[in-house]
């Protein structure tokens, strides 16, 4: 037998294994592998091998390391973009155009699609599509450097009012450097906007019923006229009308459109649809008082006053025009509430002797909301107080204005003073389509202990509903006296016998036309 040598590796100590476990369980970077090998072909015993494992790096880092690559190329692109632009808007604005297609409408229009033009082929254009360009408009004060110029269609075979206006167009002078050093003047479109007619139903709603036939009409109706308003009006920006007319009856009614141009944004914007029975342009004047004019629309028919009152207003860097409204009151107090319900139903006067009370009770200052309703209360009430103060020659005119004001005990005594008047008083309160009625109503509401409004509506029953419909309601009235009833009876049978007397006919037979 051959006596082997020892092997010359040392042993591993119980402290080395232990420590080498540790090592183990807190690194896992280094590891030892046995490799097992076959004694009967090598004869030697199995060697301690150590593999070293490379930490990987984590997939999210890579990840991360990627995106901020591709935002930092991002960025750089875009900046590079960014100056192109830049300087093309400085030196060649006409090669970028194609922005407006990416643009809002109310971002600057940078340009137009259309190339650069002289204002004699600006009106050849539009000649050539069947147009007509109409009479410029300066908007900066210098017509050769900014102008609006509204373009019309024709009307073949037409008498009168053969042009509407279609369109609104806004033209700058070119930045081109080539062409602004040519003797002519060349222009480019900043903005544009298309105009449309008004439907007939809006045009004539303040008649109300008395139009009810036609409330309900498509037909367009055109607009034929386009400018600027003069004197002072509100900054910034300037203010055009659009204007058409029609005639309904006796009334030459006026309608159109308000159109705002902001130079600083090279925008055009309408604003609101406007009609007027009476024929007036819109005016812009100082209502409320606080420094601003207000755009004034009047509505009113006949008697009745219906003052539309708009303010300008900022809303996100546009200016618009808000209507001020009596439908939601500015204060949370119930005085004014009622007032403001007055001041609805058309009792403007009564309406505004109530808020001057209140004024007056009222210790603070009145917000500026409520402020402006009241302005427009008092706007109203100095209309109506003008009519009722007038001397008519007419006793249902005279009921009329002063019924509309409130003076429902001096309407009374117009109604009382001759038989002739009754009959005619009558008539008037038969074609009554509501709104007498409806102050009725909202005045016994706030004070029902009136009995001349308790007479008057029960006249107004009586004409259109008969005198029992007027008896009923009045025993249904809470706050109404024994003596109040004697009265109104009384004023019952004066309008009975009045329309008995004008029904009597003639006992003698007429003689036939031959």
């Amino acid at each position: 037998m051959v006596n082997r040598p020892p092997d010359p590796s040392p042993k591993p100590s119980q402290q080395n294994q232990n420590n080498q476990s540790s090592a183990d369980a807190s690194k896992k970077s280094v590891v030892r592998k046995v490799q097992k090998q076959d004694s009967s072909k090598t004869g030697v015993r199995p060697v301690m091998c150590r593999k070293v494992k490379v930490k990987k790096t984590s997939k999210h880092q890579r990840l991360a390391s990627i995106v901020a690559i591709a935002i930092l190329l991002g960025s750089f692109g875009l900046v590079s973009a960014f100056a192109w632009v830049s300087i093309e808007l400085m030196f060649n604005p006409d090669k970028v155009t194609w922005l407006n297609k990416f643009l809002p409408g109310w971002v600057i229009s940078l340009n137009n699609d259309e190339s650069p033009q002289t204002l004699a082929e600006i009106q050849s254009n539009f000649k050539k599509q069947g147009h007509i360009a109409g009479e410029i408009q300066p908007l900066e004060g210098d017509r050769r450097e900014t102008f609006l110029l509204p373009v019309f269609k024709q009307h073949p075979n037409c008498q009168s009012d053969c042009k509407d206006v279609v369109e609104l167009r806004v033209y700058q002078r070119s930045q081109n450097l080539e062409l602004q050093s040519k003797p002519e003047k060349y222009y480019t479109l900043a903005t544009q906007l298309s105009v449309d007619g008004l439907e007939e139903s809006f045009v004539l709603s303040p008649f109300g019923d008395a139009t009810s036939d036609r409330q309900d009409s498509s037909i367009t109706l055109p607009v034929s006229e386009v400018g600027s308003f003069a004197g002072e009006t509100p900054s910034p920006g300037i203010w055009f009308y659009l204007q058409g007319k029609r005639q309904q009856g006796t009334h030459a009614i006026a309608y159109g459109h308000i159109v705002h141009y902001n130079p600083e944004r090279n925008h055009l914007r309408h604003q609101l649809s406007w009609t007027s029975p009476s024929g007036q342009l819109p005016k812009w004047q100082q209502v409320t008082g606080g420094g601003a004019k207000e755009l004034v629309v009047d509505k009113t028919v006949g008697l009745e006053p219906q003052l539309h009152i708009y303010q300008v207003k900022p809303v996100n860097f546009v200016i618009q025009l808000e209507e001020i409204s009596l439908q939601s009151p500015a204060l949370k107090d119930s005085t004014y509430q009622n007032a403001l319900q007055i001041a609805r139903s058309g009792l403007w006067t009564p309406a505004w002797e109530w808020l001057q009370f209140i004024q007056k009770q009222r210790k603070q200052k009145m917000p500026a909301a409520a402020q402006a309703q009241i302005d427009v209360i008092r706007w109203h009430s100095q209309l109506t107080k003008n009519q009722a103060d007038t001397t008519w020659a007419s006793p249902s005119q005279q009921v009329l204005a002063d019924l509309i004001d409130g003076r429902w005990g001096k309407a009374l005594q117009v109604f009382k003073a001759s038989p002739q008047n009754v009959q005619e008083i009558a008539t008037l309160l038969k074609a009554d389509t509501g709104r007498l009625w409806n102050r009725v109503e909202v005045a016994l509401q706030v004070n029902p202990n009136r009995p001349e409004v308790q007479a008057w509506g029960a006249l107004i029953l009586a004409v259109q509903k008969g005198k029992e419909r007027a008896n009923s309601w009045l025993q249904g009235q809470t706050k109404i006296t024994k003596e109040s009833l004697t009265y109104i009876q009384s004023l019952l049978a004066q309008l009975n016998h009045e329309a008995v007397q004008s029904q009597i006919t003639p006992t003698h037979p007429r003689t036939p036309i031959q």
